[in-house]
């Protein structure tokens, strides 16, 4: 299972999502760390992992697909 996350700057925060919930965009576009953006990783713990080095205040887990 891939693991999204989706990491928004201009909110200060970052979101965890499974590969199939309904708001990961089936044509994203990646975008550099420093201003966010779309990003995958094979397992939860690399995408935990990201979470916390993203230099973000926020950090939550998607209510819609709780991975």
């Amino acid at each position: 299972m891939v693991y999204w996350v989706h990491i928004a700057r201009s909110i200060d925060r970052v979101t965890l999502h499974r590969e199939r919930c309904a708001e990961v965009p089936s044509n994203f576009i990646r975008t550099d760390f420093w201003e966010g953006g779309w990003f995958d990783y094979p397992d939860k713990e690399r995408a935990l992992t990201a979470m916390e080095q993203a230099g973000v205040t926020y950090q939550q887990k998607c209510p819609l697909c709780k991975p």
